[in-house]
């Protein structure tokens, strides 16, 4: 079911619910007021009977049914009853056919003053009447035609005004609810002319104030990081496919030379250790997606590591690479200092070992290592002397297999540097990079220590 009617049909029902609930209070309501205004009438007409019948002494007479004549307030099927103190009929003008019941009620006088109850569609009531020390029971009942002619009307009334205000009701539910979900019908509208080569369109955003706005605000937010990813995507693809299509075009061009004009084995062993070496170059730039890829995924449990270990076990494998190059390494630690984060020591030693190599790479002098520890937070900064990286360059440094314009000549994918930083958002790290052209590089790395 669409929102619309769902909005529409709820509106409907609770207004329907709220308008049937004021009409039967109203209802009810007025019923009780002409009920209260009939009996009023009813003892009104018994005082009146019992000061011209009993005051007058005119029990016996005619004078009552000429008053009756003449008076314009006159009830329809009006009766009037009169009992003694001993429960004897005096005075009656109807038949004597209900002195038997209303005598029976004159018992419950005991504990009210005024008795009202109702006998078929008759309503009566029975009150006392003192006179010259003499007590009288004075019965007066009747049928309030007008009244209930009345209540019918408003009866009728009101399920014409109901009938007429369901189906307004609807109308407007109807029509507010398609005001509400306009701006979402255009977020709609909007999105469905969003396609994979028009990610750069956005939604409007109304007045970012209300939920709506949030969501289409939320939305470009998606939209960014989307286009983003589809960007970084298209970039990654067409780095890769450059890479891996190098080397094997260079393997597969010296092989098909070597079979057809290669005489001698040590031409064929040539050949092969071309082929060999740029196979270890696919080899190893495969390794590296596969490394980026595993970090991406996230999947990696985390247990108690200590930084130190995996920082010297990177300098020991850096310093195999490159022997003889001066890595000195400092610790500076406070007094309650921790070097032990939570995290995968296999992953961090590859985050170092990739910083140290990029540093040792790019620059032929000594490359200094800083490991400083405070109560919550282990930093980590490697500092080289070399080429150093442009204002350009620095950018997109993070991409994977982005390389700068000064690195020609150095072997190398761009990976490392996307993989130590998805391996520090891993631990919930920073990694900050500092540089300057031809003066060198800082890379400093933050991780939060764990007590």
């Amino acid at each position: 079911m669409l929102i619309r009617n769902r909005l529409t049909i709820i509106f409907t029902l609770l207004a329907t619910a709220i308008q049937l609930t004021l009409s039967l209070l109203v209802w009810y309501f007025y019923s009780l007021y002409r009920q209260e205004e009939f009996y009023s009438r009813l003892e009104s007409k018994a005082r009146v009977a019992g000061r011209v019948l009993i005051s007058r002494r005119h029990l016996h007479d005619d004078f009552f049914k000429n008053m009756v004549r003449t008076d314009l307030l006159t009830i329809v099927e009006e009766q009037i009853s009169i009992y003694d103190n001993r429960h004897n009929l005096v005075f009656t003008n109807r038949t004597l056919k209900e002195s038997e019941y209303y005598k029976e009620k004159i018992p419950l006088l005991s504990s009210d003053p005024l008795v009202e109850f109702r006998s078929g569609h008759l309503e009566s009531i029975l009150m006392a009447y003192r006179d010259r020390g003499q007590l009288f029971y004075i019965f007066a009942s009747g049928y309030d035609r007008i009244g209930f002619a009345k209540l019918g009307t408003l009866q009728q009334i009101m399920l014409l005004a109901n009938l007429f205000g369901f189906t307004l009701i609807v109308l407007a539910g109807w029509y507010f609810a398609g005001r509400v979900l306009n701006p979402i019908s255009q977020i709609v509208d909007e999105v469905e002319q969003i396609t994979a080569t028009q990610l750069y369109k956005r939604v409007n955003e109304g007045n970012r104030r209300d939920e709506i706005a949030q969501l289409a605000m939320t939305f470009n937010q998606m939209l960014f990081r989307l286009e983003d990813a589809f960007v970084s995507q298209r970039s990654f693809v067409a780095h890769a496919s450059h890479e891996l299509r190098t080397p094997l075009t260079n393997t597969l061009g010296t092989l098909e030379t070597s079979i057809r004009y290669d005489q001698n084995p040590a031409d064929w062993r040539d050949s092969m250790v071309i082929a060999v070496e740029e196979l270890k170059k696919v080899i190893a730039l495969t390794n590296g997606l596969l490394g980026l890829a595993k970090v991406t995924d996230g999947t990696v449990a985390l247990t108690a590591v200590q930084v130190d270990d995996c920082l010297l076990t990177a300098v020991g494998q850096v310093q195999t690479k490159y022997p003889g190059r001066s890595l000195p390494l400092q610790f500076m630690t406070g007094d309650e200092a921790v070097f032990t984060v939570k995290g995968s020591a296999t992953l961090l030693t590859t985050a170092f070992l990739n910083v140290l190599d990029n540093a040792c790479k790019y620059s032929g002098e000594a490359v200094t290592v800083e490991l400083q520890a405070k109560e919550d937070q282990i930093t980590i900064t490697i500092t080289d002397r070399g080429r150093g990286i442009s204002e350009v360059d620095a950018a997109h440094i993070l991409d994977p297999l982005y390389r700068g314009e000064n690195v020609e000549g150095v072997p190398g994918y761009g990976i490392g540097l996307a993989v130590t930083q998805k391996i520090i958002d891993l631990h919930q790290g920073s990694l900050q990079i500092t540089s300057q052209v031809n003066e060198g590089t800082t890379v400093t790395i933050t991780l939060p220590g764990q007590v």
